[in-house]
């Protein structure tokens, strides 16, 4: 497959290194020891490599019950269509920013909608809560997830494993790296990533399975080291994801059951291309980041009624072209005050088009009977950002830290939109709108002894305005920025001598202009705006050693997000006091691990998430209540590498939804029981 994505180079390099204070104190890590990344006065989770495999965790959605405070809707498209929530902060599921920001390697991805992140060579996964603004490129509204792939070292390195499950479900992924060269200047890293599954969704009329998986990912990096302070990579990835329709069936039915005349597809590609340099010097270190990435949907293809009856389908046709550059640079000295700087520059062109199908009664002066129309939607959405930010950080001598940031964003964003409707042509819509803002950041942080931390942090954060092209309407179609005022607090402690860790923090976000999606009917698609929005909670994360080789770790989420104002544009209706849709009002994780010196080991695992609405209108039709997952694994690890292990998911068969259409009257049911083996080596 042609890698067709063309890189502008910008020569001048300037460097990253993190300015938070970096206590000698340990932040939590209830899943490995990754400590030394976590010791930044924030709330944060780490995973490593090898927590990923024992946890059978493999993309973005899988790691979201495990993370307090965080979820993820799910259709079953990849992330098109999904909606994330962060502390009660949440993304617009098409069209919008994201609420949180992932960057693999650096690279980040601009839209929640096109994220087809697997975890195979992964080294290492942070996730940081809040608005890390101040510290990455791309405007970080809510959390970032920040993923590193694993490098070479000087000698060959090699890894495979596989997996299979019920629904013929079946893995395969491998990595290859090591040196290229005598001198260890050159060295390179290969990975591949193949996942096929039956689905659990079947279609009686068709007589087939209509969620099928088919997914094939390769990435691929050169390493140049001409000494120990520079290094230079170049890296390219490629995903193909050759799917099934969505998992959205009609709520009055069998959950597992879509008996539909269209045998649906959603079909997406990305390809990614990237140049790094990164340099080490004697009073600043330096990072480049040069990246490009295309996201194509070709199509996603499904039918708009849930029935057997003829017409009334749809197909999404959508590209998505992405450029952007990225500079870092920092102080480097550990001394009292540090200091870090950046510069970014994103651009994205996202063009699509829509067909809808649909059959309509004919009046007795057209002979009656019915009649297939069809309408079609093309748009252009283009956006533009520019942003500066930095970071000061003055570290007392009596292990007390304040850190002063700012940043300055500025978006340029249009829509295109040219549309034939049910009854002709539609007006066309072409829109312009600039949106800038500051984000200013306050932390103060306090070692109180070796084994606690207290925090504070303060801030301001923007997630930018923007245009829905499903939307006939002008005036609809374009939504307002999103400002949020937050501020946490936090203690991350040990406690008896070390045999327990803890990481608690309270947060409050102040809102205006909240962001709620709305699907008006089943092919128009609008984000709003609710006036004021409040959000504030709690999470608590621990880890404790009960006895050699047995440990119990967990974490709680508590998070209440209202619409405090809010008059519904379309209705008129005020609904202010109501929930803001997509966000768990509770969330718990424990887990009982037990490691033995011959090799094997156990997990046990128990998932608790709460209430929540899939209705800014709070319909309790459609609302999930609630629900509790069980996951369970065993298995060996020999000292030669080899490792088995038997795994299940939900294995009481839970019956939950991970989300609800209303306008469609159709939900997406979450996985059912899952028993399964997997075999892995590594060398």
């Amino acid at each position: 497959m042609k890698l067709s994505i063309f890189l502008f180079f910008i020569t001048i390099s300037i460097p990253f290194v993190n300015a938070q204070s970096t206590k000698e104190l340990d932040a939590v890590d209830i899943y490995g020891d990754l400590s030394k990344y976590l010791s930044w006065p924030l709330s944060a989770t780490a995973f490593s490599g090898d927590d990923l495999s024992m946890l059978n965790r493999n993309n973005s959605l899988d790691i979201t019950d495990i993370i307090p405070n965080f979820s993820k809707s799910n259709t079953g498209v990849g992330s098109y269509g999904d909606v994330t929530a962060i502390r009660g902060l949440t993304n617009s599921s098409i069209f919008g920013s994201p609420s949180v920001v992932l960057y693999v390697d650096d690279v980040p991805t601009v839209s929640s909608s096109s994220d087809t992140t697997t975890f195979y060579g992964t080294e290492k996964i942070e996730f940081l809560r809040g608005a890390q603004n101040t510290m990455f490129g791309l405007n970080s509204y809510g959390a970032v997830m920040n993923i590193t792939s694993r490098r070479p070292s000087n000698e060959l390195e090699a890894s495979l494993s596989s997996s299979y499950a019920e629904y013929n479900s079946y893995s395969v992924s491998g990595n290859l790296m090591g040196p290229l060269n005598d001198e260890n200047t050159i060295s390179y890293r290969l990975g591949f990533n193949h996942y096929e599954s039956d689905g659990f969704i079947f279609n009686p009329f068709l007589g087939v399975s209509s969620d099928t998986k088919d997914q094939q990912s390769f990435n691929g990096t050169i390493y140049f080291n001409p000494n120990d302070d520079l290094e230079i990579s170049l890296s390219a990835s490629f995903d193909e994801f050759d799917d099934g329709s969505h998992r959205l069936t009609p709520l009055s039915g069998d959950p597992f059951t879509l008996s539909s005349d269209v045998l649906g597809s959603s079909i997406q590609e990305t390809e990614t291309l990237s140049l790094r340099v990164k340099n080490s010097g004697d009073s600043i270190d330096f990072l480049s980041v040069t990246s490009g990435r295309n996201w194509d949907l070709n199509p996603y293809y499904f039918d708009l009624d849930f029935s057997s009856n003829p017409g009334n389908e749809s197909s999404i046709y959508q590209f998505q072209e992405t450029r952007s550059q990225e500079f870092r640079f920092s102080s480097v000295d550990d001394s009292m005050i540090e200091w870090s700087a950046g510069l970014y520059y994103g651009d994205t062109e996202i063009e699509g088009s829509t067909n809808r199908g649909f059959i309509i009664p004919l009046p007795p002066e057209f002979g009656g009977g019915f009649s297939p129309v069809t309408t079609t939607t093309d748009y252009i959405l283009d956006e533009q950002n520019y942003a500066l930010f930095g970071q000061l950080s003055y570290n007392s001598s009596q292990d007390i830290g304040l850190h002063l940031g700012l940043r300055a964003d500025q978006y340029d964003k249009s829509l295109y939109r040219n549309a034939f409707g049910l009854s002709g042509p539609v007006p066309t819509i072409n829109l312009n709108s600039e949106y800038s803002f500051i984000s200013p950041r306050l932390g103060i942080d306090c070692e109180l002894s070796d084994s606690s931390l207290v925090y504070f942090n303060s801030g301001t954060s923007y997630k930018p305005g923007g245009y829905s092209a499903f939307v006939d309407n002008p005036v609809i179609s374009n939504f307002k920025e999103e400002k949020s005022w937050s501020n946490e607090i936090g203690l991350k402690k040990r406690w008896f001598d070390d045999k327990v860790r803890t990481n608690i923090a309270i947060f409050h976000h102040d809102i205006d202009d909240y962001q709620v999606e709305r699907t008006l009917v089943a092919t128009d698609y609008a984000v709003l705006n609710a006036e004021e929005a409040e959000s504030y909670g709690a999470e608590i994360e621990f880890t404790t050693e009960i006895f050699t080789g047995l440990t119990l770790e967990g974490s709680v989420g508590k998070v209440n997000t209202e619409l405090t104002k809010f008059k519904d544009p379309i209705s008129g209706d005020d609904i202010s006091g109501n929930k803001a849709p997509f966000v768990p009002e509770l969330d718990v994780a424990l887990a009982v691990n037990y490691v033995h010196d011959s090799g094997f080991f156990a997990r046990l695992e128990l998932i608790h998430q709460g209430e929540i609405y899939y209705s800014d209108v709070n319909n309790s039709s459609y609302m999930e209540n609630g629900y509790n997952l069980l996951n369970a694994s065993i298995g060996y690890r020999s000292d030669s590498g080899y490792e088995l292990t038997l795994f299940g998911t939900n294995v009481t068969d839970e019956l939950y939804y991970v989300n609800i259409s209303p306008d469609l009257n159709a939900g997406s049911i979450g996985m059912p029981k899952m028993l399964g083996v997997k075999a892995s080596w590594n060398y």
